[in-house]
């Protein structure tokens, strides 16, 4: 009787333990630390730390794959992600209106500009146009695509030929433009977007991966080993001068002017940080919002 006495009291136990007993661990890109719409949000907005919960992602956007394969039970998705429609998925309700707009914007180097004098008004609008075309429907439209196995390349030209963007003018003189992008699908898809639209206008590109995320993509084109990538105009300027509103007055287009950098024709796709997690974690845990986290993580320090 003793010992049914004592397994009774542990199924007691294991029923009513606290909630901050389950390990909840955030599934993310790896800046997410210094991101404002990640653990630097967190921080600010939810006054959490989620250093200690953090697992970092090779790859920007496997967080969904991340919660299926058990590695988090809850992760950063991209809103133009497809699969955050899944009916396993909940997107957790950002209670505290930490996450912001942020649109895909090719970020441009005034120095390739100026080498292409008069004949820049055609990178311009050639990229605008683009950007004219891309919708957040759109680009999720093109993220399934190379879900279901298209190569990226592949999925931007056929943007391009299917808004009449496309094109075979003759070879422009002028230097080779390097268009680099982030280490995700995503980013990887709209360079090849960007660069066959100016590739249909006779342009000289080349794509390559700068193997790394915002940081490393700034930081090439300041230093000239990139002639522009496709950007996210908010993550891009709170990277560049931090979330203070006073700052963030400025705007992206005069703050990128003090790294020699101009943004083009902002398009309508939509891409921001989204936290989900599986329904039955969600209902396990009794998760709804962000803030429900509270439980689960730390507290930020003073």
């Amino acid at each position: 009787m003793r010992w049914l006495a004592v397994g009774v009291a542990l199924v007691f136990w294991l029923v009513s333990a606290p909630a901050q007993a389950q390990e909840v661990r955030l599934a993310a890109p790896s800046d997410c630390l210094v991101n404002p719409a990640c653990g630097q949000g967190l921080e600010s907005a939810y006054g959490l730390d989620v250093q200690s919960a953090f697992v970092p992602l090779t790859v920007a956007d496997a967080g969904i794959s991340a919660l299926d394969d058990g590695l988090a039970e809850v992760a950063i998705a991209f809103s133009s992600n497809p699969q955050v429609s899944r009916p396993d998925i909940v997107t957790l309700r950002d209670d505290r209106s930490m996450i912001y707009p942020d649109y895909v914007v090719p970020a441009v180097r005034r120095g390739l500009l100026r080498g292409y004098g008069k004949r820049a008004k055609e990178i311009r609008r050639r990229l605008n146009d683009a950007s004219a075309a891309l919708t957040t429907l759109a680009l999720r439209g093109l993220n399934q695509a190379v879900i279901d196995g298209r190569m990226p390349e592949a999925v931007g030209g056929e943007f391009v030929d299917a808004n009449g963007l496309g094109g075979d003018a003759a070879r422009k003189p002028g230097k080779r433009i390097v268009i680099g992008y982030m280490s995700f699908d995503e980013n990887e898809t709209l360079a090849h977007l960007y660069a066959e639209a100016l590739r249909a206008g006779g342009f000289r590109v080349v794509v390559r991966d700068i193997r790394g995320l915002r940081p490393e993509a700034v930081r090439k084109l300041r230093r000239d080993q990139i002639d522009l990538y496709p950007a996210y105009d908010g993550s891009l300027l709170r990277y560049l001068v931090g979330t203070s509103p006073e700052r963030l007055k400025a705007g992206l287009k005069r703050t990128l002017a003090r790294i020699d950098v101009e943004p083009m024709r902002r398009s309508r796709a939509q891409d921001s940080n989204v936290f989900v997690t599986k329904t039955e974690t969600a209902s396990r845990l009794g998760l709804a919002r962000i803030s429900d986290l509270a439980r689960f993580w730390q507290p930020a320090g003073p």
